[in-house]
């Protein structure tokens, strides 16, 4: 963890919290009703024999096995520190506008990727063997991506690197460690002997299996996220910065259970004032029934997501500082 005072769980990361209950009901909704073929996204046959492109919508939406799922939560849970640093609002934006562009730009690649591929070996067919120039079409590299949110995380983990700092260092030593040799122990062993960490290493970690767990089809998405993210940590990613979602949206993915009162609010703040009545003016007060006296009801009052951190400060500054091997424990029991 980057905190040497933790928070634990998902305190303050609401949107991290919804993301990983979404992730863990679509992986469980697409394989209790047999619903797998329909977060593939493959160009032959789904997009080229029955043009069924809503696909490029629905690949992100869950993942199809149990190691990338278990994978992604981690990963997940590792970003809520981005959902600290950017708050809860600008972190959604950031997921959206990542999975809009991860979509778009997965899909040039493999349907120009498969084309150019096919035309390459169709030309070397004729130039090599002078045989007659044809196309025919097969699978590639490109045909297929893997399913889930691997361009989401690939973006993340850029800004997960770029934005949170490093809190302290460590080596390990490779080589049995030599007790009269007072050098080693002032930190000046030789960099082949020795190994360096940071406290992001496990995040690089998993990351790394998530990127080869599928071979390509896993690689193709992470790299496209990957660029994605640096274009985004570079200010060079269009509509990144200043697009945001709806506050209505938040406050429905945030908590759908108050879908109902967030409605109402909306569309009351959105008919905006109303005139009263010119009959209930004249009326004195005694006369008004209560059933047209106007008074304003006090809204819902709702303290701001990103403010909550705030809320009590000496109950973070209390928590003490874990040991390395704590941590490592943490990591799995959480």
């Amino acid at each position: 963890m980057t905190q040497i005072t933790p928070i634990k769980g998902f305190t303050n990361t609401p949107v991290t919290k919804a993301l990983c209950i979404f992730s863990t009901l679509s992986a469980l909704s697409i394989s209790i009703l047999s619903l797998k073929p329909y977060v593939v996204l493959a160009v032959n046959p789904y997009l080229v024999e029955f043009s069924q492109y809503w696909r490029v919508a629905t690949f992100q939406l869950a993942v199809r096995n149990e190691s990338d799922y278990m994978l992604i939560i981690l990963l997940f849970f590792h970003f809520k520190t981005l959902e600290r640093f950017f708050g809860s609002r600008k972190f959604l934006s950031l997921v959206t506008v990542f999975a809009l562009y991860n979509a778009v730009l997965i899909f040039l690649i493999l349907t120009v990727g498969q084309l150019l591929v096919i035309a390459v070996y169709a030309l070397m067919k004729w130039v090599l063997w002078r045989s007659q120039l044809e196309v025919v079409y097969f699978d590639t590299i490109f045909n297929t991506v893997s399913s889930g949110p691997m361009g989401i995380l690939s973006s993340l983990y850029m800004c997960y690197g770029h934005y949170i700092p490093t809190s302290y260092h460590f080596k390990i030593l490779l080589r049995k460690p030599n007790e009269d040799n007072s050098a080693e122990d002032e930190g000046d062993a030789p960099s082949g002997t020795t190994l360096t960490l940071t406290d992001h290493f496990q995040v690089h970690a998993i990351y790394t299996i998530l990127m080869l767990n599928n071979g390509l089809a896993s690689f193709l998405p992470c790299l496209v996220g990957l660029i994605i993210g640096r274009l985004y940590t570079q200010d060079l990613l269009a509509g990144s910065k200043n697009w945001s979602v709806p506050p209505f949206v938040f406050r429905v993915f945030v908590n759908p259970r108050k879908f109902h009162s967030t409605l109402f609010r909306s569309l009351r703040r959105v008919r905006g004032y109303q005139s009263v009545s010119q009959v209930v003016e004249d009326l004195p007060q005694s006369e008004a029934s209560p059933e047209v006296s106007v008074q304003p009801e006090e809204e819902e009052s709702e303290e701001a997501i990103d403010d909550i951190n705030q809320r009590n400060p000496q109950e973070r500054s209390a928590t003490p500082a874990r040991p390395l091997g704590r941590q490592f424990l943490d990591i799995f029991r959480a």
